[in-house]
């Protein structure tokens, strides 16, 4: 079977990781980059061996060489070109978050339904090979029945890492592009994606956070968010901390995060995903009075983007779906909502009210 056509739109810092997908895939290959800089297509697509730039993502939607495309586009800019991606019968992995609210979402999910084509939100941390291995031994019983989750993150100053101009930033800041959550709805999108990929479906959430930016406009880069899961009483937390003084190991991002997972017999314990933190392996297990490390794991941020690039392209090529689907992706998105809500009524708040 030939390979799926994808094509980027979007050629921004993130491009580079999602890239990787198509360096050795036996299912898709990298054969356009549209963005609206002709130099920054021009040369990622030179770089990765694309053959066809464009300026205009619709002159890309309009190829009949493109089978399928990769959304890597500021967030305010997720549901028109989702749609019309999708109405131009091309396949779409639509990055994170899925857009800014739930109607757009509910737009975005009533589109792939008319579509005959696959979509996904792509989530790297559902790829990453130590979160992979930890679902796996939660399935099978490894630690007992869930009890509750705890994840951690940190953002803190970088050893190593990219070095991110502030004017490749401005749009984060601003509300009207990314959302006016920041660090719960943009990066929190990760966490919010790996709730339900271990657990399930979320019932309700509470959060605190820091509101000095003022409440139609805050980082939440200093909250505490609690959780339960629908249908059980497992419960969990997730706290967010910021500090320039706190250096972090990085080949990427100045973030990392760790992971408990309690059962009725034991702990997992994720130790790092998007940095290199703590000298500890990747994955560990306590039970029955002992420590388990599992280090033969590959824990380099960027293989589980190439990782969720490969799900995409032999889940069009197999017809299977791959994660997350416009359901999944959606209740991603109303975890992340309820906690900003929560935070800014200060309530507890269902998932159902969104």
């Amino acid at each position: 079977m030939e390979k799926v056509r994808v094509g980027f739109i979007g050629a921004g810092r993130i491009s580079t990781l999602h890239a990787l997908a198509y360096e050795a895939n036996p299912t898709g290959e990298l054969v356009a980059v549209a963005d609206r800089d002709e130099k920054i297509a021009s040369d990622r697509a030179s770089e990765w061996g694309a053959g066809t730039t464009y300026a205009d993502y619709r002159e890309l939607l309009a190829s009949p060489d493109v089978d399928a495309v990769e959304i890597l586009l500021p967030h305010n800019l997720h549901l028109k070109v989702t749609i019309d991606a999708l109405e131009a019968g091309k396949h779409v992995s639509l990055q994170k978050p899925m857009c800014l609210d739930m109607d757009e979402a509910r737009q975005i999910a009533a589109a792939a339904e008319r579509a005959d084509v696959t979509f996904r939100m792509v989530e790297n941390y559902r790829t990453y090979e130590p979160y992979m291995r930890a679902k796996k031994m939660l399935d099978a019983g490894e630690i007992g029945e869930p009890l509750g989750m705890r994840v951690k993150t940190v953002h803190g100053a970088g050893r190593g890492g990219w070095s991110i101009p502030t004017s490749t930033m401005s749009w984060r800041i601003d509300a009207s592009q990314s959302g006016r959550v920041n660090s719960i709805h943009d990066y929190g999108a990760h966490i919010t994606s790996i709730i339900p990929f271990f657990l399930g479906e979320v019932e309700k959430v509470h959060a605190m956070a820091d509101l000095t930016a003022g409440e139609e406009r805050f980082t939440g880069s200093r909250s505490v968010i609690t959780w339960k899961q629908a249908n059980s009483q497992v419960l969990g937390t997730w706290d967010m901390n910021d500090s320039d003084a706190f250096v972090i190991d990085t080949k990427y991002y100045p973030v990392d995060e760790w992971v408990e997972i309690t059962g009725t017999r034991g702990i997992l314990w994720m130790t790092r995903c998007t940095a290199r933190m703590v000298d500890l392996p990747p994955l560990m297990m306590i039970r029955d009075g002992r420590t388990h490390g599992y280090s033969d794991l590959e824990t380099d941020w960027g293989d589980s983007f190439r990782r969720a690039g490969h799900e995409f392209t032999s889940g069009i090529t197999n017809g299977t779906q791959p994660q997350l689907d416009a359901a999944e992706a959606s209740h991603t998105l109303a975890i992340s909502l309820a906690a900003a809500k929560s935070a800014v009524e200060q309530r507890e708040v269902a998932i159902s009210e969104l």
